[in-house]
């Protein structure tokens, strides 16, 4: 979910400082009612483009009603006149509206969007959002405006004040039709704002005499300092640590290799080389900025030769606090190997997403000997003006929100000047009811002095419930103790237990504390184990859920805090009420029970017990059942014959006993013996798809079609043996998490839990010993990064649908994130494996000048076009193709 900017009623330092912060930069005409002609504005050249593509594509006739010549939205006019306004086609129930894309040509410092829309008997406007773009490629939500003028309104104004601060160069403006009403008729778009002050170095280059970090470049003293990281999962290469010194006289001052302005030059005494033969391995940097930025730049200067030497690109991470980090966004390399020299590859900051601290991710490219480094810049802009007079008030804290689920908030006001409003303290308050004064409200969390919450001016707070309205307000505290008690809120509300408003819904894991039978303990080692374990958890960035049979407040707060959440297994109503304390609110009475040979009737009637028992506590609460073992019908107790037995069970084909539970569960595990689909080996993910229509069929036989469902085991184990499940070497598990968790999207499975996170030990042919995306000692094994990557580009789109003319053994979906306003488009081939001597090749017809495509493999790559063409070499690691445009597969051969 995106983050939701809240306006401030007091005036941050930085917008004080640059003046009104008021000035019109969208280029509507001026000398009429909306614009006089004495109305301050800046020149800026913006021009906005209506968007068609996506999920929030603008309604045909709206787009057809609008004038090129004099485009409507910027014409200063206001209706009612026609040509003066544009207006959707008549759609009474529906909420399909409009998207402009403003493009204001430089980078500005954003105050104020507004929309003049008509509100009248059949014409209205809902809520407009704004999402901000330094790059036009990469988006975030900066707010969010209901529309609450009354019925004959007229073409009122709706206006949104952003606040925190927020620099930017693209503003995507998606208008909500009322669904009320017939149609949405708009009269004018406009944007306000100021010029920023230059964009600076931020990451302490040396400035040389000439070349791109000279003299004359605007630096700011910002002191920051660099680390290399050689905790897991992404290593740096031991050699890269070694080669950044000042051992040898670069005439930097001592300034190390990375950030000595030596950019271009090629010689080892400016440059940090790694190991030859590195294929694959990562070069990890953190820049400690000492203070809180908003980011412009990043560059990542990388030789590309054809030895081959070649960093294939890198991923930007972004933190306040050093602990929770933000992923911004993958950047491929462009250059051509045969350059054979230093070039940079450029990425820039997302609005809204502040860092002291930027993580990057170099990844030498899978078939490149060496990552060879010259220099890391970053630039930004300051936020606030640390020396200014000191206030005896605080300003209110402008602060945003992510909900990463329905029951994490986090929440960041790292905007926020505290120096001066002498404020060294926070407190945060989430109430159901709305509030102007905290005055008698108990905070749910304090920030308290030199504490990282408050020094990163971020918390994460993980007790919210689902499918609830909540009131948000962050107060300052003043060196001397007192509280500015008056607060405007953020109204939020949470989405339900199961999700599925986006792809990223669906990620969770299956790990439960200290495994099962056949679990090595690792003795006094084991409680360090478990925190590694969550580190690496939390580093995925997208797993909301693990299951979990241990009830303990302890784990519920670390496993809280880093954005997960538990689903447990139902131990009685006395455990409930804290459950849902912690984030908990699905529960489940059984793990395979037809496996373990119960007897249908006495499960259905324990189930029924259970049901009872857990919503007299709690009616948001879900029972998740029965967990069988199979989705076969291989033996009279196979786990779909156990199923038809269960709803049986009450005599009238389960009319009762689908009362009984929430959710149907499932562990479609793609068992050896199963008949393998045609043409594929047996035991691949694709034949999920035959086993989730097999579930389904059985749901309806029975009139249960409308239960949601969740898996709440599925793996595959890199073991020895190949009885109970197909043997896959890391490659192929790798390969495998990422298509059976889009076959399970695909099939509208709402949760499932990949099993497991790390393995129960080292016994090479135990398949318990080797299911894991970690292993044994904790080092993340191929899935585990090809998990990492499915999160990064999956996690906030929306599912589409199957790729047209793509048929087995190839397959693909294709998805639209809004955050990214890119398609992205999955291929691969089933038949293939990590022993095949050649892929195929997928055509792709398409209207964009390239495309970008990420492998599950870790890998990157920027394909232009050729006469409306690109080629993608397909095998059995699913790639992801990034377009800003509609693809569509002509062949694959």
């Amino acid at each position: 979910m995106s983050s939701i900017i809240v306006a401030s009623l007091g005036i941050d330092a930085a917008q004080a400082a640059s003046g009104s912060g008021d000035k019109l930069l969208s280029g509507n005409k001026l000398g009429g009612t909306l614009f006089p002609a004495d109305t301050k504005a800046i020149a800026t050249g913006a021009a906005y483009s209506w968007l068609t593509e996506g999920t929030n594509a603008t309604d045909a006739a709206l787009m057809a009603t609008d004038d090129p010549a004099a485009p409507h939205m910027t014409d200063g006019g206001n209706g009612p006149e026609a040509s003066y306004s544009s207006a959707t086609s008549p759609a009474p129930g529906s909420i399909k509206g409009g998207t402009l894309i403003y493009d204001l040509k430089s980078v500005y410092q954003i105050s104020t969007v507004k929309v003049w829309a008509e509100t009248e008997a059949d014409s209205g406007m809902k809520a407009f959002e704004v999402w901000a773009s330094i790059d036009g490629l990469n988006f975030n939500r900066v707010g969010i405006k209901e529309n609450t003028n009354g019925l004959g309104s007229g073409f009122a104004a709706v206006t949104l004040e952003v606040s925190p601060i927020m620099y930017a160069k693209y503003l995507k403006v998606m208008m909500q039709k009322d669904a009320a009403k017939s149609i949405m008729r708009l009269g004018e778009v406009a944007v306000w704002g100021d010029t920023p002050e230059p964009m600076a170095i931020l990451s302490n280059n040396f400035l040389r005499a000439s070349g791109p970090y000279n003299t004359s470049v605007p630096k700011i003293a910002t002191n920051a300092t660099y680390e290399w990281i050689t905790d897991q999962p992404f290593v740096t290469q031991a050699d890269l640590i070694k080669t950044d010194n000042d051992s040898k006289n670069d005439g930097a001052g001592g300034y190390p290799d990375l950030i000595d302005g030596s950019s271009t030059e090629t010689q080892a005494d400016y440059t940090v080389n790694s190991a030859w033969s590195s294929q694959g391995k990562f070069g990890t940097v953190v820049f400690d900025l000492k203070d809180v930025y908003q980011i412009g730049k990043i560059d990542v200067w990388t030789r590309a030769a054809t030895s081959p030497v070649f960093m294939d690109g890198y991923e930007v991470l972004v933190s306040t606090d050093g602990v929770n980090y933000s992923s911004l966004h993958y950047t491929p390399n462009e250059t051509k190997t045969t350059v054979n020299a230093i070039t940079n590859t450029v990425s820039y900051g997302v609005p809204g997403k502040y860092a002291k601290y930027v993580k990057i991710i170099m990844h030498n490219a899978n078939n490149s000997q060496q990552l060879t480094i010259g220099e890391i810049a970053i630039w930004g802009w300051k936020l606030y003006d640390a020396t200014l007079p000191k206030k005896s008030v605080p300003d209110q804290v402008a602060f945003s929100t992510e909900l990463k689920n329905y029951s994490t908030l986090y929440l960041d006001w790292s905007s926020y000047n505290s120096v001066v409003n002498q404020v060294n303290k926070y407190a945060v308050y989430v109430d159901t009811k709305d509030f102007t004064s905290t005055a008698g409200l108990t905070p749910v969390v304090t920030a308290e002095a030199k504490s990282i919450e408050q020094v990163g001016k971020f918390v994460s707070y993980f007790a919210l419930k689902p499918e609830t309205t909540y009131y948000v307000a962050v107060t300052p505290f003043s060196t001397t103790g007192d509280e500015r008690k008056d607060v405007k809120t953020l109204k939020i509300t949470t989405p339900s237990v199961l999700g599925g408003e986006k792809v990223g819904d669906i990620f969770a894991i299956n790990d439960a504390p200290y495994g099962g039978g056949n679990y090595m303990h690792h003795g006094e080692n084991e409680d360090l184990f478990l925190m590694n374990k969550l580190q690496l958890l939390r580093d995925l960035g997208g797993i909301n859920k693990n299951r979990w049979w241990d009830h303990s407040n302890t784990m519920k707060t670390l496993y809280g805090k880093s954005g997960l959440n538990f689903h447990y297994f139902y131990h009685g109503p006395s455990y409930v009420a804290a459950d849902n304390k912690g984030g908990a609110y699905t529960f489940s009475t059984y793990n395979e029970p037809d496996l373990a040979k119960r007897d249908p009737a006495g499960a259905a009637a324990t189930i029924k017990a259970n049901q009872e028992s857990l919503k007299s506590v709690s009616s948001k609460s879900l029972l998740v059942e029965p967990a069988i073992a199979g989705v076969d019908r291989l033996s009279p107790t196979g786990g779909l014959n156990w199923l038809d037995d269960f709803y049986n069970s009450d005599g009238q084909n389960g009319a009762l006993v689908k009362t009984y539970f929430d959710v149907m569960d499932a562990h479609p595990y793609i068992k050896y013996e199963y008949a393998p689909v045609p043409g594929l080996d047996a035991g691949t993910p694709e034949k999920l798809i035959d086993k989730i229509k097999e579930l389904k069929e059985v749901m309806v036989n029975h009139g249960d079609a409308d239960k949601p469902i969740v898996f709440t085991e599925l793996g595959w184990s890199t073991y020895s043996g190949g009885g109970f499940l197909k043997k896959v070497d890391r490659a192929t598990q790798r390969n495998y998490v990422a298509r059976a968790y889009m076959h399970a999207i695909a099939g509208g499975i709402k949760t499932l839990h990949w099993y497991s996170f790390a393995d129960d030990g080292t016994d090479a042919a135990n398949l318990e010993h080797n299911l894991g995306l970690i292993d044994w000692n904790g080092k993340a094994k191929e899935s585990y990064f090809g998990y990492y990557t499915m999160i990064r580009v999956l996690k906030d789109a929306e599912y589409l649908g199957a790729v047209s003319n793509v048929n087995n053994p190839y397959y693909g979906y294709q998805f639209w994130d809004e955050g990214k306003n890119r398609y992205i488009t999955s291929l691969w081939d089933a038949a293939w494996t990590t022993t095949s001597a050649t892929s195929k090749t997928a055509k792709i017809a398409t209207t964009d000048e390239g495309v970008m495509v990420i492998g599950i493999d870790g890998s990157y790559k920027y394909v232009a076009a050729v006469s409306g063409f690109v080629n993608i070499p397909l095998s059995g690691a699913p790639v992801f193709i990034y377009s800003q445009k509609g693809l569509s597969v002509t062949s694959i051969q």
